[in-house]
């Protein structure tokens, strides 16, 4: 991160100390917030809602049952139940390689031919894949997991090109709210702690990354996939889903107010107002 974005991002936390105390909020407040935490604890049962389809894809790829299908799903072993095409020249059996995923994130990510079979994500129709993706993703410690829009993803970088950083307030019982600072990276997303980020600054780790996984936008969809810091014993899978939500929120489908604080932060950091952040959070 360059020195100009860590002046930006310090300066923003600076002027806050001229603001009401940003770490104290009013019981309405917290309560929203807290109510918003717990909603977002309802992780949906995809496998539950999904069942009826997944075990007919189960029987279609020669699987005995669903966590079968999963587990191939991710080492690339699933059997088919029909053979394939033969070669009517040769009278030998064609095989056509999946498709690899394309080179938009670092090389020390997975992709997600990697993660996933990604020719049986390609036979799918949008929403289906999206429940496949979901489905093999739901239980998973320290993962979290979504099926975007194209065109809702497609808002979301153009808004992030211009406003690559933010801060995201999230409940805390013990100390009120705790800030998270977000950074947008291509293709992925990273959420720090803004208080860990203001003693290490570039050196401070992410206790989440998001990674967009655009291999199939041309068929509508991008899959995301989350991952935790595993060394973090603060925060868990329903604080990162809290920080999607409010990451869509700001970014995608919030109204003229957050967009204002969005823009604000990133330049005009000396006019920005945690407390007017907390508030405009409040509003689903």
């Amino acid at each position: 991160m360059s020195g100009v974005i860590r002046r930006r991002i310090l300066g923003s936390v600076g002027a806050a100390g001229s603001k009401r105390a940003a770490s104290h909020v009013s019981p309405l407040t917290m309560s929203w917030l807290l109510g918003a935490a717990k909603q977002m604890s309802h992780v949906p049962n995809y496998e539950e809602k999904y069942r009826a389809k997944l075990q007919q894809r189960a029987r279609e790829q020669g699987c005995a049952t669903i966590a079968e299908l999963k587990q191939n799903l991710a080492t690339g072993s699933t059997p088919r139940a029909t053979p394939p095409a033969e070669s009517k020249a040769s009278g030998k059996q064609e095989s056509t390689p999946p498709k690899k995923s394309p080179s938009n994130l670092p090389p020390t990510v997975k992709s997600l031919d990697q993660i996933m079979r990604l020719d049986l994500l390609m036979e799918r129709a949008g929403p289906e894949t999206g429940e496949l993706w979901t489905s093999y993703h739901a239980g998973k410690p320290g993962v979290v997991s979504a099926a975007i829009p194209a065109d809702t993803y497609r808002r979301l970088q153009e808004t992030a090109k211009a406003n690559p950083l933010f801060v995201l307030p999230l409940p805390r019982a013990d100390q009120g709210v705790e800030f998270f600072l977000l950074q947008f990276d291509y293709h992925q997303v990273h959420f720090t702690s803004l208080a860990e980020y203001k003693v290490h600054t570039v050196q401070s780790r992410p206790v989440l990354t998001l990674t967009h996984y655009t291999d199939l936008m041309d068929r509508g969809i991008v899959l995301m996939r989350g991952e935790l810091d595993p060394e973090n014993r603060t925060f868990d899978v329903e604080n990162a889903q809290l920080l999607a939500l409010l990451m869509q929120l700001f970014y995608v489908s919030g109204g003229p107010q957050k967009r204002a604080l969005l823009e604000t932060f990133n330049h005009r950091p000396a006019e920005f107002d945690y407390a007017q952040l907390i508030e405009a959070a409040q509003t689903l």
